[in-house]
């Protein structure tokens, strides 16, 4: 009962203090009608090699560019992807019953106008799958542990594609 009176005045004291310290939501609207997720649309995605690539980028094209590509970028995102497995949980006959999928990408966000990187880094995305019996279930499991992980991937890439065009501006 007391709780309450004393909640609804932390958050009138706290919203503010959000905005004095710089903080801005990345699809809140400015005065002029635009978000923050606008600049991010004018971003050139590099091809990715591999089925994991390919993946990737769309996922990556979905998160930065959902209405679509410009003609003019401003911003080039070239990703290197390299992904590895190791087999765990062995049974008694040395058999793995369990793998870890593991993909790493290491990004760069580079100013088409002079060339300039604007942020680079290396990302990582696990994701583990059971290994049965039956060699299709594994390949299932397998190939859905190879698309959650580049979806998980290319959203941190995402992230970070935000963090260095609003560090840019």
């Amino acid at each position: 009962m007391f709780l309450r009176p004393i909640m609804t005045l932390f958050l009138c004291l706290a919203i503010p203090a959000l905005g004095a310290c710089g903080f801005q939501p990345l699809y809140a609207k400015n005065q002029v009608g635009e978000t923050g997720a606008d600049p991010l649309s004018a971003v050139k995605i590099d091809m990715i090699e591999n089925r994991v690539g390919q993946l990737t980028r769309n996922v990556l094209l979905e998160n930065l560019t959902p209405k679509g590509e410009i003609s003019s970028p401003l911003y080039e995102l070239k990703v290197d992807l390299s992904e590895s497995k190791y087999e765990l949980g062995f049974t008694k006959e040395n058999e793995a019953t369990v793998a870890d999928y593991l993909l790493t990408g290491a990004y760069q966000l580079i100013r088409i106008s002079d060339t300039k990187i604007l942020r680079s880094g290396s990302v990582r995305a696990r994701t583990s799958y059971n290994i049965v019996q039956s060699d299709y279930a594994t390949l299932e499991a397998e190939s859905s542990a190879r698309e959650d992980a580049a979806r998980n991937l290319a959203r941190q890439i995402s992230n970070q594609v935000a963090i260095g065009i609003r560090s840019a501006n």
